[in-house]
């Protein structure tokens, strides 16, 4: 009856796997790729699987290789709706399975039958007639050879294919326990809302079909590790992106791409408004926000009664695979003139299930009153609006399940749009921040604006003895300009503005909700001088840095990085945006196998004839020791105390060896090499003189 009622409906359409083949991921969200391949005759109706989770429906596209492509048909599947596709493949593997099993089960009884006959086998002696005396049997040892080999070799291959036939049962009873959960999870109602796309294609032959949508819920973020090795002076520099994703859908053996760019969200274009003098008007161009109203999207179109009564069937049919019919219990008996008890109306679904937060003020964090709370879903027939409180409180109670698109917006404020996923029936919280996006161009007017006469025809004068007055003039975008609201970890954040796409090395797998994923990117060698900066006054371990000149031929987005020397773990470190060729300080972490040792010695003596004054006499000496088997290059950073009271004296003396100074910094550098498992010696001597009985201290 199922397949007659579908016969008169029309032609049957073709479920087909279509499995994610690549993934671009952004900042705040992908671009999934689904391709399918099949063979088409004619004009055909294809279902692809079903889409889950947080999928944007106008950003689906559907391309066709090998045929035209007629139509796309989009259907927003309800809560407890069910595709007739996935129920119908499903059944095929289960009556598929349970053939198989059946054939496996009466190989296995046939191949034991034959083993227990050739297991039964025994030699046996003729004998005479009755009444004779038997005679002694006669042994022909030429046979027994050929006997024993025929045995052996047949209970080989018979055991041989039992053995197979068990694996092979097993591996039946595995997918078919998997095939049954399947037929569970669509026998009930699904855990969230999706959207069923059917193209319809008309042609003859193989055709590639490909799907790519956008889809929330997913980011990476791009990291290093820089590996120092010392005795070849290379630095090896890998870059990799953590990526994780709660799309709804699992990723599995698909290209990834790390893009750092951020999709474009505005459409609108600002219109001019006419400028218009009056008495009252300054001669300043006032923009005004653009409202376009953005209409619902149309509701979903009811579903056929013959669809419905389609699912029903398949529901059934799928339950009933899964749980076995229980006996029949006896009823007690109902007499004529009962009557049954009306239904019980079920529970709502939307008692516990709300979305509320606070909304504040990015930059003072105060919270923000009177802003415009909209969401936006497929699963509501219109939007809801709601204002902020004095508090920034905002609260949509009893919401349905489902995506959700939440816009913010204020006077004054960059309109903010984010998303929402409502599952279960707990409340969710959603706070925002909103970032003030005006700003001020100055203007000077050295004459006030002209004055019109209304009741005359003459225009007033302009003033020139007006003094001259600077105003503000804001700007704000257009309505339709989204500004991303990015975590400046990101990518979108750490790239500069550069568009870049890092493809991973080979297909990986991301599943939902799985937590983070380490995607390798690529890994360099770059040749490097390594020196040690050495602050015996602040720090007593050498600090490896290295300068040099991006010999990378590709832009690197800033991240953060893990540093090792050798093997050993030298610290963690932050990079900035580096383009091909610029020269930049790379961080190579911290040498402790090198430790300057600082020593200061004072010599104090009084001075004049009248006034004594006090004069210290300091001498400073740092050594540096080379642990190394190779020249250790090092910068040496010190520096000399500086005054501006007049009744303070101080002088630089010497430096052995010379060092470069910055006499506004008061600073001291020296760069030199250490010889191999050597030593290096510098010094500095400074004198400072004041009143005899002062105390001197330092200022910050």
């Amino acid at each position: 009856m199922l397949l007659l009622g579908l016969l008169g409906a029309g032609v049957l359409a073709t479920a087909i796997e279509a499995p994610i083949t690549s993934v671009t991921v952004y900042s705040d969200r992908a671009r999934v790729v689904r391709t399918a391949r099949l063979t088409v005759s004619g004009a055909q109706r294809v279902e692809l699987p079903l889409l889950h989770g947080t999928v944007d429906a106008s950003s689906l596209r559907v391309e066709a290789e090998g045929a035209e492509l007629i139509r796309v048909d989009l259907r927003h599947v309800s809560t407890h709706a069910l595709v007739p596709s996935e129920a119908r493949k499903v059944l095929d593997a289960l009556e598929r399975l349970d053939a198989q099993l059946a054939r496996n089960g009466a190989e296995r009884e046939a191949v034991s039958a034959q083993l227990s006959a050739l297991q039964g086998l025994r030699p046996t002696s003729a004998a005479e007639g009755e009444g004779d005396r038997a005679s002694a049997p006669r042994l022909d040892p030429s046979g027994w050879n050929a006997a024993t080999t025929f045995l052996l070799e047949n209970t080989g291959k018979l055991q041989a294919r039992l053995r197979e036939l068990s694996l092979r049962a097993q591996e039946l009873e595995r997918e078919r326990e998997r095939q049954r959960q399947e037929a569970s999870r669509l026998g009930s109602a699904p855990e969230s809302p999706g959207l069923e796309v059917a193209p319809t294609l008309s042609g003859s032959g193989p055709v590639k079909l490909t799907l790519t949508y956008l889809t929330t819920s997913a980011r990476w973020y791009p990291r290093y590790e820089l590996q120092l090795l010392p005795e070849a002076n290379r630095v090896q520099v890998s870059f990799f992106g953590l990526v994780s994703q709660e799309t709804g859908e699992d990723w599995e053996d698909a290209a990834l791409t790390l893009s750092t760019a951020l999709p474009a969200t505005a459409t609108t274009l600002p219109r001019l408004a006419t400028w218009k003098i009056g008495q009252r008007d300054r001669f300043i161009p006032t923009p005004a926000p653009l409202t376009v109203p953005l209409r619902p999207p149309p509701p979903v179109p009811p579903a056929l009664p013959q669809e419905a009564s389609e699912s029903a069937l398949l529901r059934r049919r799928l339950l009933a695979l899964v749980e076995p019919p229980a006996s029949p219990k006896p009823s007690p008996p109902v007499s004529s003139t009962a009557q049954r008890p009306p239904p019980q109306a079920a529970p709502s679904s939307l008692s516990g299930r709300s979305l509320s937060g606070t909304v504040t003020d990015a930059s003072s964090r105060a919270p923000l009153a009177d802003v415009v709370v909209t969401v936006r879903s497929p699963s509501l027939p219109e939007e809801q609006v709601v204002v902020t409180d004095s508090s920034g409180f905002y609260r949509f109670p009893q919401l349905p399940p489902g995506s959700f698109t939440v816009l913010f917006e204020a006077a004054g404020f960059s309109l903010y749009q984010t998303g929402a996923q409502l599952t279960g029936d707990r409340p969710t919280s959603l706070n925002a921040a909103l970032v003030v996006e005006t700003f001020a161009e100055e203007i000077s007017i050295a004459a006030a604006p002209p004055s019109i006469d209304v009741g005359s025809t003459l225009s007033g004068l302009f003033r020139s003895s007006v003094p001259t007055e600077t105003v503000g003039l804001g700007l704000a975008p257009p309505a339709a300009y989204r500004r991303p609201a990015v975590d400046p970890r990101l990518p979108a954040s750490l790239a500069g503005g550069y568009d870049l796409a890092f493809p991973s090395t080979r297909p990986e797998t991301v599943p939902s909700g799985g937590g983070e994923r380490r995607i390798p990117l690529f890994t360099e060698s770059w040749p490097v001088k390594a020196e040690r900066k050495l602050f015996p006054a602040l720090a007593r371990n050498a600090f490896l840095v290295a300068e040099l000149q991006s010999p990378s031929k590709q832009v690197l987005p800033g991240g953060e990085a893990s540093l090792f020397v050798g093997a050993d773990p030298a610290g963690m470190a932050s990079l900035k945006l580096v383009a091909p060729g610029e020269k930049f300080t790379l961080p190579l972490g911290v040498d402790r196998a090198v430790r300057p040792v600082r020593n200061v010695k004072l010599v104090q003596s009084e001075k004049g004839f009248i006034g004594k004054d006090e004069e210290t006499v300091y001498r400073v000496t740092i050594e540096v020791a080379n642990p190394y088997a190779f020249p250790l290059p090092v910068r040496i950073h010190d520096q000399w105390p500086l005054t501006r009271d007049e009744d303070v004296e101080i002088k630089l003396l010497r430096t052995e060896p010379y060092a470069r100074q910055d006499k506004v910094k008061g600073t001291l550098e020296w760069e030199l090499t250490v010889p191999a498992s050597g030593k290096t010696v510098v010094s500095f001597e400074y004198t400072l003189r004041h009143p005899k009985g002062w105390r001197m201290h330092q200022n910050p």
